[in-house]
């Protein structure tokens, strides 16, 4: 009996295999698929982050962008605020994936093209606009550059309606086309230019330049498609401080390209003293000329009075009044050709009068009248005789005699024949009290009983 009981006892190790044992495989079971689970889960995050990325050009940084599906908990190691997207370059960003780190690598790139939305364009044929008006709401993050994308189109010869392609390139050099509509009216017909005079006439002072509206008034254009045109003129090869005749040029474009000129003159002259000496050579000849005149004409003991009434009445019956026959780039010049040629326009005939005035030491001016609307230019003298200024002007008068010429005029008296309105600033005094009871220019001569004063 007791022999049984011995065999119905369980020992401690009994015990211990009947109820620790199966603990202890369950405890590593479960360690064992909880290793496999971390294992599985790292293995996912890892799969789940991405090697390489790549970010658009100042876009902002997102945890979504470095995964294909984001780990729970996951958060930026890298300071994320310290990288510019506004530069191309590469970083490696690190995470924390639930106490798991991984890594990528960011790319900052520019993949995306410029936008724009085009400008239509209605014109006429002629210079093509700059590319850069032709589009508007221009987009890109960078400097976008625009530009013709097949070269500059030729609109002179291109008309009709059209469409251009305008390209536009970012600074990272991605590029889009945008199509541009274009009107081309077809134009050749060059504008009309009227109302320019043949000769413009310009008193030369140091500081008086004709202004282009004043040398433009009364000049009209026409044009059979564009409106508003204006002339414009050139004056490049006028010299306004010296005498003479010079080209100019008058012009005008419409919006198609084309253009007319019109060639033209402008007429510069002084009032003082005939304008600067241009020529010693032909102020030497110029001289000689008068003193052969005057060796003729002067004698002995004449008064200064005498003396410029020889002089104007040998020019008034010996030198021919012919226009356009004296040139104007300089008095002594004028005067040379006058005298040796026996004729000239009423320049000439001023600056010979002049030549001989000075050769006698008689203090003159030549003086011109001002611009009159479709009259000529037209010179005369300004002459100190007797201790005081008067006119002198040797012309031959329409509808007056043939010896009817003025001298020793006042200022009243020189416009009794004709318009002699000149610029009064700048000349002597000129004297008030009429001589020309005493002056008898028919025959030549200076009456008995003139007033001379005493010197």
């Amino acid at each position: 009996m007791a022999k049984n009981q011995k065999k119905g006892r369980l020992n401690f190790a009994s015990i211990l295999g009947l109820f620790f044992m199966p603990l202890l495989a369950g405890g590593a079971l479960g360690a064992f698929f909880a290793f496999q689970m971390y294992t599985n889960f790292i293995d996912t995050i890892d799969r789940a982050v991405l090697s390489e990325v790549e970010l658009e050009y100042g876009h902002p940084i997102t945890v979504e962008s470095f995964f294909t599906k984001v780990p729970v908990n996951t958060t930026f190691i890298t300071d994320i605020n310290q990288i510019d997207t506004g530069k191309l370059a590469s970083y490696q960003i690190f995470f924390d994936c639930g106490g798991h780190t991984v890594s990528s690598i960011l790319k900052v790139v520019d993949k995306t093209a410029p936008t724009a939305d085009p400008v239509p364009v209605e014109m006429f044929c002629g210079k093509a606009p700059a590319p850069e008006t032709l589009v508007k709401n221009v987009f890109d993050l960078t400097n976008v550059k625009v530009e013709y994308a097949e070269g500059t189109p030729n609109l002179v010869m291109n008309t009709g309606d059209l469409k251009i392609p305008v390209k536009l390139t970012d600074s990272n050099g991605n590029s889009s086309v945008v199509e541009v509509p274009f009107t081309v009216k077809d134009d050749h017909t060059p504008p009309v230019i009227s109302g320019v005079s043949s000769n413009f006439q310009h008193v030369a002072k140091d500081t008086d330049i004709p202004t282009e509206e004043e040398l433009l008034k009364g000049v009209v254009v026409e044009d059979d498609y564009s409106s508003g045109l204006k002339a414009k003129v050139d004056t490049s090869m006028v010299n306004w401080k010296l005498v003479g005749e010079y080209p100019i040029r008058f012009y005008a474009s419409d919006k198609a390209g084309n253009t007319t000129e019109i060639n033209s003159s402008v007429t510069v002259f002084r009032t003082y003293n005939g304008g600067m000496t241009t020529s010693v050579k032909y102020q030497k000849l110029a001289t000689a000329a008068a003193k052969k005149v005057i060796s003729k004409i002067i004698k002995k003991g004449m008064t200064d009075v005498e003396q410029a009434m020889a002089i104007y009445y040998w020019v008034h019956h010996n030198v021919y009044f012919l226009r356009g026959t004296t040139p104007y780039k300089g008095w002594e010049k004028a005067a040379y050709y006058c005298l040796k040629n026996k004729r000239g326009s009423c320049y000439g005939r001023a600056c010979a009068c002049k030549a001989m005035l000075d050769c006698l030491n008689i203090d003159n001016y030549l003086i011109c009248r001002k611009k009159i609307p479709g009259r000529a230019i037209h010179y005369w003298n300004l002459v100190k005789l007797n201790g005081e200024w008067y006119h002198c002007d040797v012309q031959i008068y329409i509808n007056s005699p043939r010896y009817v010429f003025d001298f020793m005029a006042t200022d009243k008296e020189i416009n009794k024949h004709d318009n002699h309105s000149f610029l009064k600033s700048g000349f002597p005094k000129r004297a008030s009290k009429s001589v020309q009871k005493y002056i008898d220019v028919k025959n030549g001569k200076i009456k008995k009983g003139f007033p001379y004063k005493k010197k």
